[in-house]
C-alpha cells in the first residue's frame, strides 16, 4: 500500500518536470532587426551572408527576421511602418547605426542583445540562438 502511494506523487512529478522542460527548450520568441543602408561599406560586404547563410537557419524557429533600411527617408519611413506592424520600433528607433542586428523581446518589446552583421556566420547564429533559448525576463 505504502508503495503505490509513493508512486503516484514520483509519477506526478515527472509529469510537471517533463512539461517545464518542454516549456524551457522553446526559449522567446525574438525579432531580429537587421539595421542596414545601401551606403554601409558594412552592409555591402555582409549583406550577401546575412540573407543565404543567416536568416535561412532560422526558418521555422521563434525568430523573425525585419529588414531596417536607413538609406534614406523613403525607406526610413517604410521600414518604420514594418517595424511597428512587428511591434519593436520602440525598442530599436533610437539604434540609428547600421550592419547591426538587433535582438528585440517580442513578449516584453526590449532590446535584448545586439551584433555586428561583420561578425563571422557561426558567431551570429550562435548569438541569435542563444538569446532566442533564454526564456523572457
Amino acid at each position: 500500500m505504502k508503495n503505490k502511494l509513493l508512486i503516484l506523487p514520483a509519477i506526478l512529478m515527472t509529469v510537471l518536470f517533463s512539461a517545464f522542460s518542454v516549456m524551457g527548450q522553446e526559449g522567446r520568441k525574438i525579432t531580429a532587426v537587421v539595421n542596414k543602408a545601401e551606403w554601409c561599406p558594412v552592409c555591402q560586404a555582409n549583406g550577401g551572408k546575412i540573407m543565404t547563410e543567416v536568416i535561412p537557419v532560422f526558418n521555422q524557429s521563434n525568430v523573425h527576421f525585419v529588414m531596417n533600411d536607413l538609406s534614406n527617408d523613403a525607406t526610413k519611413a517604410d521600414s518604420k511602418m514594418m517595424l511597428e506592424k512587428a511591434k519593436v520600433y520602440a525598442a530599436v528607433k533610437k539604434t540609428t547605426a547600421t550592419g547591426l542586428i538587433l535582438l528585440v523581446d517580442e513578449s516584453t518589446g526590449k532590446l535584448v542583445g545586439k551584433i555586428s552583421v561583420a561578425e563571422s556566420t557561426e558567431k551570429l547564429i550562435e548569438m541569435i540562438k542563444k538569446v532566442s533559448m533564454q526564456t523572457s525576463m
